[in-house]
């Protein structure tokens, strides 16, 4: 009777090990659909967000410390009257749109955020791609590394030129 066992244990680890892969394939897809449902419900949010935003004529930004990127959303091209198609500006161009009076204001609360991790609430000029000058609320708040050190930033800016409602 053992050695029937025996000549059986091949077979019953090739079923075990069947069935542990058909457990692990039913975990992955269900993994899967979450993900999947998860990234649905992101793209509502971010969809849901820019419209808000662009109604209240405010747009979002984020900048990455590490490869120096600034991401522009939408509305922040639209308030600029910057051609998406130019590609997102790099930190100092994006601080360059700020009047020439109002910019060292500007540069030095986004230095003092990177340096210090302060987050900065002001308003100031810009003037747009066509020529315009716009008056902006602009905030911003620090992202950190686990030691705290400032390894970013996000924050909104708001059109509160008087009249701009509806233009773009």
């Amino acid at each position: 009777m053992g050695t029937a066992l025996i000549e059986h244990l091949p077979w019953a680890c090739a079923l075990l090990a069947t069935l542990a892969a058909l457990e692990l394939l039913r975990r992955l897809r269900l993994a899967r659909r979450r993900v999947l449902a998860l990234s649905r419900d992101h793209n509502r949010v971010t969809l849901s967000l820019d419209l808000a935003l662009s109604i209240g004529r405010m747009g979002s930004w984020q900048f990455e410390r590490a490869d120096s990127s600034l991401f522009w959303s939408d509305e922040v091209f639209a308030i600029h009257q910057r051609d998406p198609r130019r590609g997102q500006p790099g930190l100092e161009e994006a601080i360059a749109y700020y009047h020439p009076d109002d910019r060292l204001t500007v540069a030095d609360a986004v230095q003092r955020a990177l340096d210090h991790g302060e987050d900065y609430d002001f308003r100031a000029r810009i003037i747009t791609d066509s020529g315009e000058q716009r008056e902006v609320m602009s905030r911003g708040t620090c992202r950190f590394d686990r030691d705290g050190t400032p390894i970013g930033m996000l924050g909104y800016i708001i059109d509160i030129t008087a009249g701009s409602a509806g233009q773009g």
